[in-house]
């Protein structure tokens, strides 16, 4: 059995490496022939913040080169990572060569409240071609119980699987943390509105706190489209205690990870897109045994026991409560942290999510 992975996202993208480069190495683990095709990596596709500046041209021009290089592979079978302009050629050497396709989504990158035209038709072409790929597909997986609901209108044979994290990669190094400060972190990717939302929430909530301890901080790493607009509402606070630390190579957050004391998860609107998120953050968090603080929305309340492995907030005032719990107990902090950890290993490493992909693999594409 053959595997190709296509994505239009480069290595240095959480979605791309975990759910393509990282479940394609997995894969590879139980004897399966492997391949990655990234528009970005193979091709040379612009991706990410740089996406933007692909013109239709472009998108066509990559969309051949790629189609000539899936066609070549007639028994192969196409794992197409989220719906975007990348998923027209290997659904079209589908087409040609009838090579199995499996559609995976970790994502929603969609219209949030398409109109239907008789019913049926959809305002938002990718909201239609996702269905058409979807009902094609001989399997289909989603990375959240949002998207696993989405996806099972289209096609019967719908897997959860979480983006997880590697484990092995992401794992408490010897403490080098300052005991003279307590840091929040916030990781993502500024390529959404819904994004910044959050932040402001977020940001909102540490400068309410900010008022009585002198000794918290607040670190954003994270880079997109929407950078400038973090930078301003930063500026807006004029507090020194909160920095953007931009984009950091993906061999350097364990790292980063490391020196700071509890992970930030919030969600400032129910959105689709928010209850689509597979927390891919979150789970980084966690394998690094830091306690976290998140909303009560989306795919988390399936990963988070609140007070257990982590907290689970409704409200703003519950936030910022939770906050203040991790600022003043260390031991809570501590104890939260290892419980992330066990969690976080026992179910969503990529050892564990690797071997559930095999057997989805096996039952589906052999």
């Amino acid at each position: 059995m053959k595997i190709i992975f296509i994505t239009r996202e480069g290595y240095r993208l959480p979605g791309s490496r975990i759910r393509c480069y990282n479940f394609a190495k997995e894969l590879a683990r139980y004897g399966i022939d492997t391949q990655v095709l990234s528009f970005s990596d193979t091709l040379g596709a612009k991706d990410g913040e740089n996406e933007a500046q692909l013109k239709l041209a472009d998108k066509i021009r990559f969309n051949y080169k790629a189609f000539r290089l899936l066609a070549k592979d007639k028994k192969a079978v196409f794992y197409i990572q989220r719906f975007n302009y990348h998923s027209f050629a290997p659904y079209l050497a589908h087409l040609f060569n009838k090579n199995r396709i499996i559609l995976d989504l970790d994502d929603w990158e969609m219209r949030e409240n398409p109109r239907y035209y008789f019913g049926f038709y959809p305002s938002s072409k990718a909201h239609y071609f996702t269905r058409k790929i979807a009902k094609a597909s001989i399997a289909c997986i989603a990375a959240s119980r949002f998207l696993e609901k989405f996806l099972s209108q289209f096609n019967t044979k719908v897997y959860y699987l979480p983006s997880g994290v590697d484990t092995q990669v992401f794992k408490p190094n010897t403490s080098t943390l300052n005991p003279e400060k307590i840091v929040f972190s916030w990781i993502g990717t500024l390529h959404k509105r819904e994004y910044i939302d959050n932040l402001e929430f977020a940001v909102g909530c540490f400068s309410q706190l900010r008022d009585r301890y002198s000794h918290i901080y607040f670190g954003i790493l994270g880079d997109g489209i929407y950078r400038d607009d973090l930078v301003r509402l930063i500026k807006g606070y004029n507090d020194e205690h909160i920095f953007l630390k931009g984009r950091l190579a993906p061999g350097l957050v364990p790292t980063y990870l490391d020196n700071i004391n509890i992970g930030l998860c919030p969600v400032a609107k129910v959105t689709k897109f928010n209850q689509a998120k597979s927390p891919t953050k979150l789970f980084e968090y966690m394998a690094m045994a830091k306690p976290t603080v998140s909303s009560a929305v989306g795919e988390t309340p399936h990963i988070i026991h609140d007070r257990d492995n982590g907290f689970l907030a409704k409200t703003r005032e519950e936030f910022v409560e939770k906050m203040k719990s991790l600022i003043e107990d260390s031991s809570l902090r501590k104890r939260m942290g290892e419980r992330a950890r066990e969690n976080v290993v026992e179910r969503y490493s990529l050892e564990i999510l690797g071997k559930r992909l095999h057997e989805i693999l096996i039952a589906n594409a052999t």
